[in-house]
């Protein structure tokens, strides 16, 4: 197999070891990998059941844009790759066996299919630091189809290893560190191609994680809030093959809302800021927070704008008191008092958030 990709390399001028990848076509599985000496096994073993003489191979440059294909032909002993050759010496025991890893590819695009060119070259640059780069590594290795391994994961440095190393020896590894001038992640080191077996994209896959649904569905849930965890999981089959749990997409909905709205926890200690500028920059205005002794720990918050009660005195003199329960992970009570003004419209005077729905309240 490594004969073939150095022939490929100088067939076609521009192309680098690990910076391609070749897939070739069978009937119902039309996007099969051809990396490893398996692969090239499995190819083989399909030509022989089929009485096949060639095959046609795709050749992408992830790198550039280019896509090369041409036909290598087969017979008992070997396998020509245009002018360059490569014996394969491996016997196949099992016909069913290889045929039955091949990687099936949706006939409907779908919108993961360019992960695969997230990761393709040492230099490679990630504006979004460490956390870009962790991200893109995890949706890269979803699409084409193996499971990776931290070997040093921190703010300056990330190092991953192929989860077959220890087992079977695959020398698949990244290498990425921080620039210190620019700020940013780049690959240092890349060695893209997998010794081990046939890679395989499997719907259900462990580096799919809740930040991963996060970074997916986050414009989502910014145009809609209410999204449900049930709905995130089928928008993920339609729309990218994949199976996910529904702990990942609930837990992966509330990491979206908080990149889009905040940390609630952290907004309660905004009051005490927001709570003085409105005195400041409103006069007559009263804003009211109140906390437990002791512990300081949130009870209410009253707010009445001092435009809203100096244009109450020309309403009529008449309050409605309501209250609407509040979703949010600390729940509690939003309570409104409302007048009428003159043309019968409803006219704001005062809201405070509140524990519950009481008379001291």
């Amino acid at each position: 197999m490594v004969d073939i990709l150095k022939t490929l390399c100088l067939r076609f001028k521009g192309l680098q070891l690990g910076c391609f990848t070749l897939r070739y076509s069978l009937p119902s599985y039309p996007s099969c990998f051809l990396e490893t000496d398996s692969d090239l096994d499995m190819m083989r073993t399909f030509l022989f059941v089929s009485n096949e003489k060639s095959i046609d191979i795709l050749v992408k440059d992830l790198y550039g844009s280019s896509e090369y294909s041409g036909d290598f032909c087969v017979n008992k002993e070997l396998i020509a790759c245009e002018k360059g050759e490569s014996s394969c010496s491996s016997t196949v025991k099992d016909r069913n066996e290889f045929l039955g890893r091949l990687k099936r590819a949706s006939a409907k695009p779908l919108l993961s299919n360019e992960w695969e060119t997230y990761i393709h070259h040492v230099g490679q640059k990630f504006d979004g630091g460490a956390e870009e780069f962790r991200l893109k590594l995890c949706k890269y290795a979803l699409e084409v189809g193996f499971n990776f391994l931290h070997a040093g994961n921190d703010k300056k440095r990330v190092v991953a290893i192929c989860s077959n190393k220890k087992l079977k020896g695959c020398s698949w590894r990244v290498y990425a560190s921080r620039c210190e001038a620019t700020g940013c992640f780049v690959i240092r080191t890349l060695n893209n191609v997998h010794t081990c077996a046939g890679r395989i994209q499997e719907s259900k896959s462990k580096m799919m994680r809740s930040r991963v649904v996060s970074s997916l569905i986050v414009d989502r849930i910014r145009a809609k809030p209410e999204l449900k965890p049930v709905e995130i999981i089928h928008k993920f089959k339609d729309y990218y093959g994949i199976d996910i749990s529904h702990y990942h997409a609930w837990f992966g909905k509330e990491l979206a809302k908080l990149n889009v709205h905040g940390d609630e926890s952290k907004s309660f200690n905004e009051l005490v800021w927001y709570a003085d500028a409105v005195k400041e920059t409103d006069p007559g205005s009263l804003c009211t927070l109140e906390c437990e002794a002791g512990i300081n720990r949130f009870r209410r918050f009253f707010v009445s704008f001092g435009g809203c009660i100096a244009g109450f005195q020309y309403c009529i003199p008449l309050l409605f008191i309501d209250a609407t329960f509040l979703k949010s992970k600390y729940k509690g009570q939003l309570l409104c008092a409302s007048g009428k003004n003159g043309n019968q419209g409803f006219y704001p005077l005062a809201f405070g958030v509140v524990d519950s729905e009481t008379e001291e309240n």
